[in-house]
Formats: C-alpha cells, sequence, structure tokens
C-alpha cells in the first residue's frame, strides 16, 4: 500500500459508500451532499485514482470475496459429504446433530433443512398424547460438485453436436483412383 499519511475521514467515508454502490459520484454526493453532480463527478474520478484509496479499496474487496481456492474448498467438501457426519446414529436409528456438525464446519453442506412436530391430543382420557417429529435433509448434490471440480481441472468435458441437431450424419464414399492404375 502506498505510504505517507493516513487516509481522512471523509476518505474512508467515501470508499465506504464506493463499496455500498460501485458508484464513484454517488459515494462522493453522500459524503459530501451540498456539492453538484459535475462537481461530484470530478472529484469521485480523482479520488479513485488517487493510488492510496484505489489500493485501500482493493484490499478491503479481497478481505470481502471469495477466493478461488476457497470455492474450491467447498466443493471439495460438498463432493466429500456424508451424511452420517451429520448424526448421531443409535442401533434404532439415528439423529441429526447439528451442533456437533456446527462445530465442525458441516453444516456448509447441507442444502435444507426442515423439521415439523406434529402433536396428536388423545381424545379419550385413556388415550395417550403423541408427538410426532419430522425432519427433512438435503445435502448439496456431491455428484455435481463432483462435475464441477473436473470441469475446473480440464479433465471433464461436456461434449455437444451443434452441427447435426443429434442426427447421423453420412459421409459419401468418392472413389478417387491412385496413380491411374486403378
Amino acid at each position: 500500500m502506498a505510504e505517507g499519511k493516513p487516509l481522512s475521514k471523509k476518505h474512508e467515508k467515501f470508499i465506504n459508500e464506493y463499496l455500498k454502490c460501485w458508484n464513484g459520484t454517488r459515494a462522493y454526493m453522500r459524503v459530501y451532499p451540498k456539492s453538484s453532480y459535475e462537481s461530484a463527478m470530478a472529484r469521485a474520478s480523482e479520488l479513485l485514482g488517487n493510488i492510496k484509496i484505489s489500493e485501500t479499496i482493493s484490499a478491503r474487496m479481497n478481505e470481502a470475496h471469495m477466493s478461488a481456492d476457497e470455492a474450491l474448498e467447498i466443493l471439495a467438501a460438498q463432493a466429500r459429504g456424508d451424511v452420517a457426519k451429520l448424526m448421531d446414529i443409535t442401533s434404532m436409528g439415528g439423529n441429526i446433530d447439528l451442533h456437533t456438525a456446527q462445530e465442525q464446519g458441516l453444516t456448509r453442506l447441507i442444502k435444507k433443512f426442515k423439521q415439523k412436530t406434529t402433536t396428536i391430543i388423545g381424545k379419550k382420557e385413556t388415550d395417550d398424547d403423541k408427538e410426532i417429529h419430522e425432519i427433512e435433509l438435503e445435502l448439496y448434490d456431491a455428484q455435481s460438485a463432483a462435475e464441477k471440480i473436473l470441469k475446473i481441472h480440464g479433465k471433464f468435458v461436456d461434449r455437444q453436436d451443434i452441427t447435426s441437431g443429434g442426427e447421423k450424419i453420412e459421409v459419401p464414399v468418392i472413389y478417387i483412383p491412385s496413380n491411374g492404375r486403378d
């Protein structure tokens, strides 16, 4: 980052506004509301051309945005996803253990989670009340994640026939005599 004096509070505020709206003129007018549109456009251009401000914006974007390696890491976790890692398995079945899944960073494997509890009140004094617990859990598609990873690494190419619409192409056989002897 460029050396020198630190950014002013107004410049920091300009950067914050710019990162919200991605429009220099609008960001400048939010920080300096009494400026004219033309003045704001010129001054915003100058500020965005300032090395210290542009480097600060780049650094803030790098902090906030996901890297390609991080995205691949998530895809790899989805491809290796195993519902058993999210469960407390017993001899009678199993329960979803979201607390342990969260501690292990596995909740990002979950695409959808629904939980429904139904209470049935007994109609007679001799009937017991019942509670039925239903859980619906869907993980991200492991095969789709693996396919995306393979495409990224150039190991999987999805080929499509765009020339014949799926029809078989007949190649005519042409007889060409060789050396005039045939």
